[in-house]
């Protein structure tokens, strides 16, 4: 009984969140306090921050600092306006203290930036800067290529879109339905994301549920289904419970700017876990419809909140060695477990 109570809490600080998380991207342009963002989900400053970092693997501040750069970055390389006025509508004080913060990020100041860069798509960039939390040891790990059967969902991946994945899982487990059933591939299924730094197009983000399938089943899939993942290297840490956002924010932000690796942006980060399977989804998936905000464990695969506090999701995220004669045998395959909520 005490661990559904606590597990029933966290639920409810998760959604809570949420509804932070999305009211600060709404309010990129406009004044952000943590008092008032606090008081709309009914915490004291002090609670809410210290539920924020816990959520997000970053502090309230972290988090609209780091977005509203992204948005500068977009504006910078999208339109001429001024870098006094971009100062200003994100949120700084002065151009000089703009441009500090921004070349933090993305190793250029503003005008250098929008010189080398305008017209481009905005790649995320990791700063690299010291974090002050604790360093995480992750598994390094070489994905060979492969080519998996496809479904896709827009939206960021975060538990604020979980709906739309749910519904890209439904229509996987369909097209394998139609191919002959599960028995034609593995039932784990990936998820699949771009853009998992970039908050600030929600509703454009591109993610994937997809499932490895052998080549005689390949070949009977529509080639617009299928999707081909890159060879390469992959940073894997272990997320317990169901807040996955999380432990990603801590391996990008927290292990990968001190660690000798640097992201791969051209390879998508990966999802999965063995405790949720394609067939879970397609006995449920009929008489089970997500809602925005509704957790996929929870409220669409019905687990219990004792054996979501068991799950464990596996996140890797595409990185290159920054030392290319390092052999990948001797890299460590250690791995710490954080305490999630």
């Amino acid at each position: 009984m005490g661990c559904n109570a606590n597990y029933q809490t966290k639920m409810r600080h998760r959604r809570r969140l949420d509804k932070a998380v999305s009211y600060v991207l709404d309010s990129l342009d406009n004044p952000i306090s943590i008092q008032d963002t606090a008081a709309m989900c009914f915490y004291s400053p002090v609670h809410f921050q210290a539920l924020f970092t816990e959520y997000l693997g970053e502090t309230f501040n972290e988090f609209v600092l780091r977005n509203r750069l992204f948005l500068a970055a977009k504006r910078l390389v999208s339109t001429y306006d001024k870098l006094n006025d971009l100062a200003f509508i994100s949120g700084f004080s002065s151009q000089a203290n703009f441009t500090r913060a921004f070349k933090q990020w993305f190793g250029l100041a503003p005008a250098k930036f929008r010189n080398a860069y305008y017209g481009q798509q905005v790649l995320p960039a990791i700063r690299t800067k010291p974090k002050r939390r604790a360093a995480l040891s992750p598994r390094i790990e070489v994905v060979p290529e492969k080519w998996l059967l496809s479904s896709s969902a827009q939206g960021y991946m975060s538990s604020r879109y979980e709906h739309t994945l749910w519904d890209a899982t439904l229509n996987l487990c369909e097209k394998l339905q139609a191919l002959g059933g599960f028995n034609l591939a593995a039932t784990v299924p990936t998820y699949i994301a771009r853009d998992v730094m970039n908050l600030t197009e929600l509703e454009l983000g591109l993610k994937m549920a997809a499932i490895e399938v052998d080549d005689q089943v390949a070949k009977r899939c529509c080639p617009q289904d299928m999707y081909q993942l890159p060879a390469g290297l992959y940073a894997t840490f272990t997320h317990h419970g169901i807040l996955p956002e999380q432990t990603l924010n801590i391996g990008l932000f927290d292990w990968l700017p001190t660690s000798r690796y640097y992201a791969d942006w051209t390879r998508p980060v990966l999802m999965s876990s063995e405790q949720v399977t394609l067939p879970q989804f397609y006995t449920g998936g009929t008489s089970r419809n997500l809602k925005r905000g509704d957790c996929l464990l929870v409220d669409g695969l019905g687990l219990s909140l004792h054996q979501v506090a068991q799950t464990q999701i596996q996140i890797s995220i595409p990185v290159v060695s920054c030392q290319p004669q390092i052999c990948l045998s001797q890299e460590s395959c250690s791995m710490t477990k954080l305490s999630q909520i």
